[in-house]
């Protein structure tokens, strides 16, 4: 079954039913309202026919039963928060502890990534999507209005995050697609470039120690490098990214470049932090599109806020005069 799913001619403008097709030129998406998941992206002028471009499933319901937030929207508060609580002034928050060691991981067991997001508006190149999540939604404070809009201009895909909540509240919605630039069974053949000097390295408990700077280890990207299969594993943690602007970009910063022969993935953003992740723990899954789900298979590079942010008093707490906004913009290059 795996080899056939893995073989099988798919048509990249007829998605499966209740998903939502926006395209360019030379590329598209699939959008599942199911997490306002991307599901996947689609390079149509490829070599040879159209190639999937991330990790992700045959059919629309195999999500619900995905563990590995596969193009889905982690919020309220993606990544970790220590011991799963928030305090602010003399208000004590008890969330939602889905972390094996205790802690909120990407918002809770029914975080926004298991949501069915309502869609809003969709066009031929844009599609919007909303969600409302309630006052102490896995515990977290205050009615959060929130709004994902996906949009092609020219070869790059822009992701925008609205939030506004009527009581203070730290947000951090992050993307979380896995890029497989070339249909290999591993990352190994890509070639990374990360915009970072500084990066959280991760305690026993998961948890980020101070800034670290990332020579001599498994995440010092600053040069054009191939992912190693010994770093792999290790690759699991926040880079800094280090301030720049592109005018080309309307003030993005550049976090991140990944390349394969004929495919670059530029990726901007408006958020202090990339995260790396290597994908060591993809499980394999008889309902695969493109390549198939083994350790490594895809890279994560998520954009976003301070990991533990709200523990370490290191981010906002948005109020109804404070929203929120993140950019996230995947710029394909092809040669």
């Amino acid at each position: 079954m795996a080899a056939a799913c893995a073989s099988m001619v798919v048509d990249p403008l007829q998605p499966p039913t209740g998903v939502y097709l926006i395209r360019s030129e030379d590329f598209a998406a699939w959008i599942y309202p199911l997490g306002a998941r991307l599901m996947q992206v689609w390079w149509l002028a490829a070599p040879g026919r159209p190639r999937p471009l991330t990790v992700g499933f045959d059919q629309a319901s195999s999500y619900q039963q995905d563990t590995m937030a596969m193009g889905a929207v982690c919020g309220r508060y993606g990544n970790r928060i220590a011991g799963a609580q928030l305090i602010h002034g003399d208000q004590h928050y008890a969330l939602n502890a889905n972390h094996p060691l205790g802690h909120c991981l990407h918002g809770g067991q029914y975080g926004f990534g298991q949501r069915m997001w309502g869609v809003r508006s969709h066009h031929g190149h844009t599609i919007v999507l909303d969600l409302l999540s309630t006052d102490l939604d896995q515990g977290f404070p205050g009615n959060c209005a929130t709004t994902i809009q996906f949009e092609w201009l020219a070869n790059s895909l822009q992701w925008t995050a609205y939030a506004h909540v009527d009581k203070p509240c730290p947000i951090n919605l992050i993307p979380h697609p896995y890029w497989n630039l070339d249909a290999s069974p591993t990352i190994e053949q890509h070639t990374l470039i990360v915009n970072g000097s500084f990066y959280l390295p991760l305690d026993t408990l998961e948890l980020p120690m101070p800034l670290t700077h990332v020579q001599g280890t498994a995440f010092d990207y600053r040069l054009p490098k191939r992912i190693a299969h010994a770093d792999i594993a290790a690759l699991d943690a926040a880079i800094r990214i280090d301030p720049s602007t592109d005018k080309h970009h309307h003030g993005l910063h550049h976090a991140a470049t990944a390349s394969v022969p004929g495919l670059a993935l530029a990726v901007h953003t408006d958020q202090p932090f990339v995260h790396l992740y290597g994908g060591s723990g993809l499980q394999p899954s008889e309902r695969h599109l493109g390549v198939a789900h083994t350790s490594g298979a895809g890279l994560c590079v998520e954009t976003e806020s301070w990991p533990n942010g709200p523990a370490l008093g290191t981010v906002m707490w948005h109020d109804a005069d404070t929203p929120y906004r993140h950019t996230a913009k995947w710029t394909f290059t092809t040669d």
